[in-house]
């Protein structure tokens, strides 16, 4: 019975320095691999695409109509009460709609909003049209039509607009 143990104890010991070294495909394929990768990345607007990632501006390579209209069954314009929120690290962002209130509530904050480098998402979008007016509001802030039910259930919010930053939930 001991000569079974001892001998299980010393493959057990053995093993992993009789398995060969493994070689994992990393960030820069080879020449044997490259096909694969540049396959699985298809052009587009029918431009090849580099062999590195590049930073890409979303209205430069997709239309936005496709993901409209945006609405939000969680959501609706209203106050809110402001409270304090512990979100370390987290980018401003806020969430508006196509109604006055969101709209004049832009054109008052604008100059705030780009300051603090605040991301928009507009969470009530009809059209393009509409989409536009949101973005004339806040010139020079990127405002993106996303729908909102997830972010409104995770912060525990019912109205916009609100400004989320890492410390506080305002209007």
């Amino acid at each position: 019975m001991k000569r079974i143990s001892l001998t299980c104890y010393c493959i057990l010991l053995v093993a992993p320095f009789a398995q060969p070294q493994l070689t994992v495909a990393g960030g820069q394929p080879s020449d044997s691999t490259r096909p694969h990768f540049q396959a699985a990345r298809p052009p587009i607007n029918n431009q090849i695409l580099p062999d590195r990632a590049m930073h890409a501006d979303l209205p430069t390579f997709a239309d936005e109509a496709w993901i409209l209209p945006v609405r939000s069954a969680h959501l609706s314009p209203g106050q809110i009460t402001s409270r304090a929120l512990s979100m370390p690290g987290l980018r401003p962002f806020f969430l508006v709609g196509e109604d006055p209130q969101s709209l004049s509530w832009l054109r008052q904050r604008a100059a705030e909003l780009q300051e603090m480098g605040a991301a928009g998402l507009a969470v009530e979008v009809a059209d393009t049209e509409a989409l536009a007016r949101i973005r004339a509001a806040a010139p020079g802030i990127t405002i993106l039509p996303v729908n909102g039910n997830d972010i409104a259930t995770r912060l525990q919010i019912e109205h916009y607009p609100v400004l989320i930053t890492a410390t506080s939930l305002e209007q």
